[in-house]
C-alpha cells in the first residue's frame, strides 16, 4: 500500500476534520494516510523517508509562521494545508481556508440581527487568516452602508496582561448594542472573558462571533459561542486531490495549484441569541440546556434551578418559549444528531450516546418524530444535497 505522510498541525483545532477529508479521498486511492506531529529537524526527517518510503507529503500547517522550507521535503510530491501562500514558491501546490468568504458570512450572520454598530477583534499576533477576515467582514458592512471599529492590539501580543487591558477599554468604548466579530474562537473567549469584566451583557449589549466551531472552545464559553465553522473536510478533500494529481500529472498539470475551500455554515449558541425572552431564569434555564442536553440532563433537573415549584417552573418556561423544557432538550439532541449525520461517518448506532439519549431507540422514535425521516434517510439526503453541489 503506498504512504502518504500528513504533517500535522500541533494546534489541534478541527485537526480530526481535515485528516478525515483527507483519508476520504486516500480510502478511495489505496492510500495509508500516516499522520506526523509537527514538522522534525532535518535528519529525524530523513529518518522518517527511509522508515515509510512515502509518496507524497501534505503539511497541514495550521497557525504557522512562514518557517517551512519546501526542501526539506526534497522532491517528493507536497501540497500545504492552511499555509500562507505569499510565503510559498510560486506554483506550489496549496489549499487555504477563503477567510474573506468567512468574514462576509459573519457579517451577513450579525446584521440579519438589525444591530447597526460593529466590531472586529483580529488575532493578536499578524496572521494572514486573520487580515483576510478582517477585510470580508468589513468590506461586507461597508457596502451594507456600515462601518467598523478595529481593535489595534497587535503591540500587546506578547503580554496577555496588557492586551486583556486595551480590550476591555477597546469593548467599553463601542457604542451599544454592537456585533462583534472576532478572527477566531480562542480570540473571541477574550472578549467573552474582557465583557465579562466590564459588565458589558452578552448578547443584548454585545452580540459576538468566532471562528472554527471549536467545541472544546465554544460549548465551555460563558454564555457559549456562536461561530462560523469552515468546511475543513472539504479542505482535506482537496489537499488530497492535488496530491493526486502530482502523482499522476507531474509537472504537466494545467490547473489552478491553489485551492480554497469556504465556511460551511454558522452555528448558532448563546453569544448572539437576541430573543424576545426577558425572563433571566428561563434564559438561564435555556443556556443550561444548551451545554447540557447532549450529556443527558432531564428536565427535572433543568426545573430544579427555578426558584419555585416544578409545576411553576414549568408554566413560567412554556410562557416565556411557546413549548416544554423536555421539548427543549430533545430540540437540542436532534440538532446534535442531525449535525453529526451531516458532518460524520459515525455509526447510526454510535450517535443517540452523543446526543444523550438513553439508547438509540429513544433517538430514532424522536428524530423520526421531528424530521419525518429515519436517521439512515437523513443521512442519505444529506450526501446526496451535497452531490448536486
Amino acid at each position: 500500500m503506498n504512504v502518504v505522510l500528513y504533517f500535522q498541525s500541533q494546534s489541534k483545532t478541527n485537526a480530526l476534520e481535515k485528516l478525515a477529508g483527507v483519508q476520504e479521498v486516500a480510502a478511495k486511492l489505496n492510500w495509508l494516510v500516516q499522520p506526523v506531529e509537527g514538522i522534525p529537524p532535518p535528519a529525524q526527517m530523513h529518518q522518517l523517508f527511509d522508515f515509510w518510503n512515502p509518496i507524497g507529503v501534505i503539511v497541514e500547517c495550521g497557525g504557522t509562521a512562514a518557517v517551512i522550507n519546501p526542501a526539506v521535503f526534497g522532491t517528493l510530491p507536497i501540497v500545504f494545508f492552511d499555509h500562507d501562500p505569499s510565503c510559498l514558491p510560486k506554483n506550489t501546490f496549496c489549499v487555504t481556508h477563503d477567510s474573506a468568504a468567512t468574514g462576509r458570512m459573519a457579517a451577513r450572520e450579525l446584521m440579519m440581527d438589525g444591530i447597526t454598530a460593529f466590531a472586529f477583534v483580529p488575532y493578536p499576533e499578524r496572521r494572514f487568516w486573520s487580515d483576510e477576515r478582517e477585510r470580508g467582514f468589513t468590506d461586507a458592512l461597508r457596502i451594507n452602508g456600515h462601518t467598523c471599529r478595529v481593535f489595534s492590539g497587535h503591540g500587546s501580543a506578547s503580554d496577555p496582561t496588557l492586551h486583556q487591558r486595551e480590550l476591555r477599554a477597546f469593548l467599553a468604548g463601542l457604542p451599544k448594542p454592537c456585533a462583534l466579530f472576532a478572527a477566531n474562537d480562542k480570540t473571541a473567549t477574550e472578549v467573552l472573558t474582557a465583557a465579562a469584566i466590564t459588565a458589558i451583557p452578552i448578547p443584548t449589549a454585545l452580540a459576538v462571533v468566532g471562528v472554527d466551531n471549536a467545541e472544546e472552545i465554544c460549548e465551555h464559553s460563558i454564555p457559549t459561542l456562536t461561530s462560523v465553522k469552515p468546511d475543513f473536510r472539504e479542505g482535506g478533500r482537496l489537499a488530497a486531490f492535488l496530491l493526486e494529481v502530482q502523482l499522476r500529472n507531474g509537472a504537466d498539470f494545467a490547473g489552478p495549484r491553489r485551492r480554497t475551500f469556504g465556511p460551511l455554515r454558522v452555528v448558532r449558541r448563546a453569544s448572539t441569541r437576541r430573543t424576545a425572552i426577558h425572563d433571566r431564569i428561563v434564559s438561564d434555564a435555556l443556556e443550561l440546556i444548551r451545554r447540557e442536553a447532549c450529556q443527558g440532563i432531564t428536565a427535572a433537573t433543568v426545573l430544579k434551578s427555578f426558584p419555585c415549584a416544578r409545576r411553576q417552573a414549568e408554566i413560567r418556561f412554556r410562557k416565556a418559549t411557546g413549548h416544554s423544557v423536555l421539548e427543549e432538550i430533545h430540540a437540542v439532541r436532534i440538532k446534535r444528531a442531525k449535525q453529526l449525520l451531516e458532518d460524520s461517518t459515525m455509526p447510526l448506532k454510535v450517535i443517540s450516546d452523543f446526543c444523550g439519549f438513553a439508547n438509540p431507540n429513544s433517538l430514532r422514535k424522536q428524530f423520526r418524530k421531528e424530521t419525518g425521516l429515519t436517521l439512515s434517510e437523513w443521512r442519505a439526503q444529506g450526501a446526496s444535497l451535497k452531490g448536486r453541489r
